[in-house]
């Protein structure tokens, strides 16, 4: 019998445990959302310096790697299926992307990617890295309205059920002149039919790719017919008597197959980039999900290959990129929420009905620049369908297709209708005739506002319905626009300011631009924390009160503004100087945030009341003075036309205001001379004249003084009248005849014959011209000069006596060296040849493979000994075959008979090629390979007893295996184990320890499983794998039988629950938690009346089992005759 102490002792555990067990989940759920990535990986710092090459990027990439390092956005899983991460480095690291120099993608497994690339990070090896995740995008969706078989958009007669007439895009007037040709449109979606009859007139299959497939065929998979149908309102063939028209019906199609499988920022910046000096337009009606609750935008590559286009595509004047503005208005969605959409460089395009009024699906926006007309009022658009069954009909054409889908290329083929009509229009030029061209709709609608440049301009139509007749008039003569400009603001810091919640308080800053841009775009990069960013409501406003809506408050409970960039185009035209203002207010409850910083960015051109900047208004240089309001400097003459009028007086018109042939700007500026006054200083001379004929000062009057009759600008020397024009000339050294020459005439004079002319004589070598030898020493002056190269002023000798001249002897203080002399190896030029060892060249004397000069200049050997180092090889072996020192011996050090260059442990006479491999961890046989090409199981000692039966009641199973290693060898060669259950791993440890099971506790897994059981179950498969860090591997495995005995189960009277409730004393308590406090009380209560009726009961006594390798053979078969065979068990380890 057991003691009432031993009961206690046991009901105090297991209210231990039932405790712990009530807490654990609290304590597991709190690290969980401890978790924070924003402290791992290498996001963007914050200080540029720590990241130039980051910072160096445009803005609107900066902020991409801004917002795509931060990894708190992502969940587990994402990142735990990703392999392939972006890094900025100037270290070369993986693969180069094509669009931004020093970007790498590296291959790092999710294990230690994070961990790796924030030590990376701290070791200044890169600035950032951000996961390459796989994204899945989709076609904006079509709405399902009702059929209709005329392509109204096109020609709006009225003729649909309540269509008004006119409300089209007003193209067949364009169609007189222009259709499209030669202009290509790039169908980027999931696919393109480009065998459809109706398509394949001008398609261009040279340029089309499949980015899924990775090849040049882009045809659509069975059902996925959105590109078909896109490409179809864009470039249908026309006049072909089948189908429909596109709106460039002349122009050319190449299909680009994305979005029917996942995209990733390399595969979306790849398909945009493509081919880009041939596709004019790329057209995309898909992006990232319109539920409202997306916040997505294309990564730094993506973004870079948009810039690349701009800057680079059609020959440097740009890409065309259309972008669906998105169908998500019934989830108030907004279009500025779309990065691809909201993009600068793209044009968002959103729908009208055949009503002219808002679709109901299409997102407003101050990103988006036109309208066109789609579905959404029960018409569809009548457009090109896969051929056959597939796609959205059967047969070759559907007529519901819609949603901004169809819109955006339809604009897609207005742009190739301009292009057709002026083949040098830039991609701004582009958007600035749609701005201008584009009609007003709905026009009683509220949205529309006129903006401070006078464009009426709306948050759901943007500038209007496009209008192909009035956009292709404007093309027609249209002069490009002037060079783009930008004001950056760079960071503005709001120093973490607290957005209170769902308050009146709006939070403003604004930002004063002084430089007067002409606006076109408006990028405003925010960074703001907020648990419930659809709360929030965020407005720009210009200096001219336009209200830019950036984001307005809808059902979005995503996490933060973390760098994202809104775009808006409602400025247009506006001049940028002034106060721009930026507010932030929350308008929901529950979720307050903080607003930490922003950055404005403004693009346009040069806009200034004087263009040219020389201080004249541009009216008055036009309208009075007659100057060129674009030259800062009409007639050229060095002096601003500003100045010639306001300061001093010149003719702007006349580079010569005076006459006197000399530029005002050089009169004024290099001279200071006056410009209105020819001769300055009265001299009588002009200063023209001065300046340019004579070189004098036409400040200071020109004397004579030395009254030899010539001004001293005439005269080489005015202050000796000896010195004149036409003056004799002497041997002196002076220009005596001032004709520019000295000493003339006695070039060619040699007075004592001695072969040197008098004038080389007296200026060059200072010898006398009247003495042949001067220094006497029996060689002529011309001689030495001219022939041995000596100084005719020094006597000439021979010092060292072996009859040579100094200027003949190589080394006139050895006597042992001149040209008589023999040549020696020794490093010396001994006979003067002027080459050193010259007779020693192609010799071998001791034979061994080097020339004599070699081992004497190089290799430092005894050229007369083929061993100098007596090693026994030649030193012509040891330098060409072994590569080793022919000074130093080479042995043998431990006598295995190979040299140390020729194994790889000269100090281990058991370890050299061809040695037997053993499994120890080292290579014996030199081969570069551990423990190959051994039977590792012959090391193994194995178990005698593979198969037995365990009564687990009152038996601990141990389980191991041994190999006839040391304990150092097993250290060595890593040895792990890996313990499987039915194919489960169960245990990493060396051996298998399971303890005893009390079916009494309440198990969970493999105990649960035998638990459930009564009697003898299995066998079992118990595999242990043993691996060595050389990934070798022994297995062994044993079929286990457990015998499971469950006592009779106690029986628990039933007692009358006499409690009473409802005290006043429970006070603010929650009625869950004192519900839960009762329930626990309920169950400790029971255990203990369940401990205390088994106190009372006589033991149970387990028979003897008899030990595993007898195996237990329980004798009543028939009562568990009914016990199913062991099931599978699962992995328990797997989360």
């Amino acid at each position: 019998m057991k003691s009432a102490g031993g009961y206690s002792m046991r009901a105090l555990a297991i209210v231990s445990i039932l405790l712990l067990a009530s807490i654990t989940p609290i304590i597991a759920n709190a690290e969980e959302n401890n978790l924070n990535f924003q402290y791992l990986g290498a996001p963007l710092p914050d200080n540029p310096e720590e990241a130039p090459l980051t910072y160096a990027f445009s803005p609107s990439v900066r902020s991409a790697f801004a917002r795509v390092s931060d990894l708190s956005q992502y969940s587990v899983s994402e990142l735990e299926s990703t392999n392939e991460w972006v890094v900025v480095s100037d270290n070369p690291l993986g693969k180069p992307v094509d669009v931004l120099e020093n970007v790498w993608i590296v291959e790092i497994d999710y294990e230690s990617a994070i961990e790796t690339l924030a030590q990376w990070q701290k070791d200044g090896y890169i600035e950032t890295a951000y996961p390459l995740i796989e994204k899945d995008m989709r076609p904006k969706w079509t709405p399902n309205d009702s059929l209709f078989s005329e392509q109204w958009h096109l020609q709006n007669t009225g003729q649909t059920n309540g269509g008004v007439s006119g409300e089209d895009v007003n193209i067949t007037g364009a169609w007189n002149n222009y259709r499209g040709s030669g202009v290509v449109i790039g169908i980027v979606d999931d696919g393109l039919d480009w065998e459809h009859a109706d398509l394949d007139n001008y398609y261009a299959d040279n340029l089309d790719y499949d980015f899924c497939g990775n090849d040049g065929d882009p045809t659509p998979s069975y059902n996925d017919a959105h590109g078909t149908a896109a490409a179809g309102v864009a470039a249908a063939a026309g006049n072909n008597s089948i189908g429909v028209s596109g709106a460039a019906p002349l122009a050319s199609l190449a299909g680009l197959q994305l979005i029917s499988c996942s995209t990733t920022d390399v595969r979306e910046s790849n398909a945009l980039s493509h081919e880009r000096q041939s596709i004019d337009i790329y057209s995309n009606s898909w992006g990232p999900s319109d539920n409202g609750n997306t916040v997505e935008a294309p990564g730094p590559l993506m973004t870079a290959a948009f810039e690349e286009n701009i800057e680079i595509g059609r020959g440097g004047l740009g890409n065309i990129i259309t972008w669906a503005a998105g169908n998500g208005l019934d989830d108030n969605d907004n279009s500025n929420y779309d990065g691809y959409a909201n993009s600068r460089h793209t044009i968002a395009v959103t729908a009208v009905t055949h009503r002219g009024v808002q679709s109901w699906y299409a997102e407003p926006g101050a990103n988006i620049l036109v309208a066109a007309p789609s579905d959404g009022d029960g018409e569809g658009i009548t457009t090109t369908d896969n051929e056959g069954n597939g796609g959205y009909r059967n047969g070759d054409y559907t007529d519901d297709f819609g949603g901004t889908s169809s819109a955006t290329p339809l604009v897609s083929g207005v742009i190739a209708l301009l292009l057709d009509a002026n083949e040098n229009l830039t991609y701004r030029d582009i958007q600035h005739i749609l701005v201008q061209s584009s009609r007003k709709n709905d026009a009683s609608d509220s949205s529309w506002s006129a903006n401070g440049a006078g464009h009426e301009v709306s948050h759901k139509y943007g500038y209007g319905v496009v209008d192909a007749s009035a956009a292709v008039d404007l093309a027609v003569n249209w002069n490009h626009v002037d060079e783009e400009i930008s004001f950056l603001s760079g960071n503005l810091d709001m120093n973490d300011i607290e957005i209170p919640d769902n308050s009146n308080t709006v939070i403003s800053d604004s930002v004063t631009v002084s430089e007067s841009i002409k606006v076109e775009h408006v990028e405003v990069i925010v960074d703001i924390s907020h648990n419930y960013r659809g709360d929030l409501e965020i407005i720009l406003t210009s200096p001219q009160g336009t209200e830019n809506i950036l984001s307005e408050k809808h059902s979005d409970g995503g996490n933060n503004w973390n760098n994202w960039m809104f775009t808006s185009v409602h400025n247009w035209d506006e001049d940028s100087a002034g106060d721009w203002t930026i507010s932030v207010q929350d308008k929901g409850n529950g979720d307050a945030g903080t607003f930490h910083d922003w950055e404005l960015n403004i693009y346009g051109t040069e806009l200034n009341p004087d263009r040219d900047g020389d201080n004249l208004t541009n009216v008055n240089e036009t309208e009075i003075h007659g100057t060129d309001p674009d030259d800062i400097d009409t007639d050229d003459d060095q002096v601003n036309d500003g100045l010639e009028i306001l300061v001093y007086g010149t003719d702007p018109l006349s580079i010569d205001t005076d006459g006197d042939g000399l530029d005002d700007g050089r009169e004024i500026f290099v001279n200071g001379t006056n410009p209105l006054v020819s001769d300055t200083d009265g001299d009588g001379i002009t200063d023209g004249q001065e300046v340019i004929l004579f070189f004098t000062d036409p400040l200071t009057p020109d004397p004579d003084a030395d009254l030899d009759s010539f001004y001293w600008f005439q005269d080489c020397n005015d202050s000796d009248p000896n010195i004149y024009p036409g003056a004799p000339e002497l041997l002196n050294s002076i220009d005596d005849n001032c004709d520019g020459q000295w000493d003339e005439g006695f070039n060619s004079s040699d007075t004592d014959f001695d072969g040197l002319t008098d004038f080389g004589e007296f200026h060059f070598f200072k010898t006398n011209l009247t003495l042949k030898d001067t220094d006497g020493d029996m060689l002529s002056d011309g001689d030495e000069v001219l022939v041995y190269q000596s100084n005719p002023l020094v006597f000439d000798n021979d010092s060292d006596l072996d009859g040579y001249y100094w200027f003949q002897d190589c080394n006139d203080s050895n006597d042992q060296i001149n040209p008589d002399m023999v040549e020696l190896l020794d490093g010396i030029d001994n006979n003067c040849s002027g080459e050193i060892d010259e007779d020693f060249i192609g010799l071998d004397r001791d034979s061994d493979g080097l020339p004599d000069l070699d081992e004497f200049n190089s290799f430092y050997t005894d050229p007369l000994d083929n061993d100098t180092d007596d090693d026994g090889l030649t030193d012509g072996d040891e330098i060409f075959n072994t590569s080793t020192n022919p000074l130093i011996p080479d042995l043998d050090e431990d006598g295995d008979g190979f040299r140390w260059f020729e194994e790889c442990d000269d100090a281990n006479p058991e370890i050299f090629p061809g040695a037997i491999e053993i499994w120890n961890g080292i290579d014996e046989d030199c081969n570069e390979l551990i423990d190959d090409n051994i039977n590792r199981y012959d090391y193994l000692i194995a178990p005698s007893n593979p198969e037995f039966t365990i009564n687990s009641s009152s038996e601990e199973l141990n389980l191991s295996i041994q190999f006839d290693l040391s304990e150092s060898v097993k250290q060595l060669i890593g040895l792990e184990y890996i313990w499987k259950r039915n194919g489960a791993i169960i245990s990493e440890d060396e051996v298998l320890r399971e303890e005893i099971i009390d079916c009494t506790k309440n198990y969970t897994g493999f105990n649960a499983v035998l638990c459930a059981q009564n009697g003898t179950v299995g066998p079992y498969s118990i595999t242990v794998t043993a691996v060595d860090d050389n990934q070798g591997e022994v297995n062994f495995s044993w079929n286990i039988t457990y015998f499971i005995w469950h006592p009779p189960e106690p029986v628990i009277e039933q007692k009358d629950d006499d409690s009473s409730s409802g005290s006043s004393g429970i006070g603010d308590l929650e009625m869950g938690t004192i519900a839960s406090i009762i329930a626990g009380v309920v169950v400790i209560a029971l255990l203990l009346i369940l401990l205390w009726v088994r106190q009372g009961r006589p033991e149970v006594t387990i028979p003897n089992q008899p030990p595993p390798t007898q195996g237990y053979q329980y004798q009543n078969p028939q009562q568990y005759s009914n016990v199913p065979s062991a099931p599978v068990l699962p992995d328990f380890k797997k989360k």
